[in-house]
């Protein structure tokens, strides 16, 4: 039976799979209420788009329905979309315009830096009493097309928001420090950086896990299985297997350094700081020495996430038993706690305010 009063659940779709997390409580203290993850057949979801859209609707319905803790007790939820598919814009507008102005400022703005016709976006935007303005926008036919298969399910989203804010939620512990979130996933790798509170850009580029291992494959001449499994287990130490794999990773690894690098001198332009510390989350985040490789390169320190930490949940046991790493809700989670706040569909960028 659904419960009217129960927090609205947070929901995360990738290519490789679902992640669903329930919480109640209060954002001083979380309580997990159910917990879901379930791994999707391959070409159901590419690249974010829905391609089989009725598997996924069989997936997404038996998550639901029959969670592997707890119980899903209401329609309610938050979504957080692939990072690939939405595009953030960071600017100053004068304080002093009203609100008519502001926004007519933001749509000239939007024009002039993203590459889509107006009327082929949702956009939405957060605006501070300084006229720091954040600009996120996504094309309509993204969110359509997931909105067409949560009426299917005969589920609510009431926030449709970006992975980005999804991620710093559950992630960034500190928000006075400049930190970016280096989202390692299957196919992309994300990048946001956030200065205190403030989300100052986010990208994503097309290389991940399933990269990696087809660089070994295809470089040792081995089937993908074996070289997913060589992977694993060997990552980037240089001692193991001659450190011919760590040779291969090493080259896709120098051009993820190297875009942060870039994000960083961008950063030092616009604002005068650099990168305090690296989050890492996403599946390729737990290769062998991923960890220690990016911060010897990157002469930071780089952590690796753990969204557990804000919502109390520390049983050795507990986390055992799911059998996957909690790396893997981190995104679920952070829209989990925003259903948590007192008015979670304008606690920052909502595309479901501009769906008609």
């Amino acid at each position: 039976m659904f419960n009217f009063f129960q927090k609205p659940f947070g929901l995360d779709i990738s290519d490789h799979s679902i992640e669903i997390v329930s919480l109640s409580g209060t954002l001083a203290k979380p309580e997990l209420s159910a917990l879901e993850r379930v791994i999707l057949r391959s070409g159901i979801v590419q690249n974010g788009d829905i391609i089989q859209k009725e598997k996924l609707e069989e997936y997404l319905r038996n998550s639901i329905d029959s969670p592997r803790f707890g119980e899903i007790k209401t329609k309610n939820f938050i979504f957080s979309l692939p990072e690939s598919k939405t595009f953030i814009h960071y600017f100053n507008i004068s304080p002093e315009l009203n609100e008519k102005e502001k926004i007519k400022a933001i749509e000239t703005e939007a024009v002039k830096t993203f590459p889509f016709p107006l009327n082929d976006l949702y956009c939405d935007f957060t605006i501070n009493q300084n006229g720091e303005v954040l600009l996120a926008v996504v094309q309509k036919k993204t969110v359509d097309e997931y909105l067409e298969l949560f009426r299917s399910c005969q589920i609510n989203p009431i926030v449709v928001e970006t992975n980005s804010e999804s991620l710093a939620r559950a992630l960034i512990k500190d928000n006075r420090e400049t930190v970016l979130i280096l989202d390692m996933g299957a196919k992309n790798t994300g990048f946001s950086v956030f200065d205190g509170q403030i989300l100052r850009f986010s990208n994503s580029i097309p290389t991940g896990g399933e990269k990696l291992t087809e660089l070994i494959s295809e470089r040792l001449d081995l089937k993908k299985p074996e070289a997913e499994k060589i992977k694993i287990e060997t990552g980037l130490d240089p001692k193991k297997k001659g450190g011919r794999i760590f040779l291969v990773l090493q080259e896709e690894i120098q051009l993820i350094i190297g875009k942060i690098r870039e994000m960083e001198q961008y950063l030092k332009e616009k604002t005068g700081k650099g990168i305090e510390r690296v989050i890492l989350t996403g599946g390729s985040a737990l290769i062998v020495n991923m960890q220690e490789y990016l911060s010897d390169n990157l002469e930071k320190e780089v952590l690796i996430g753990d969204p557990w930490k804000k919502i109390n949940i520390t049983e050795f046991y507990f986390k055992k038993s799911l059998n996957f790493d909690p790396i893997f809700f981190s995104s679920a989670i952070g829209t989990a706690l925003r259903g948590l706040t007192r008015d979670c569909k304008r606690a920052g960028i909502n595309f479901l305010k501009v769906v008609k």
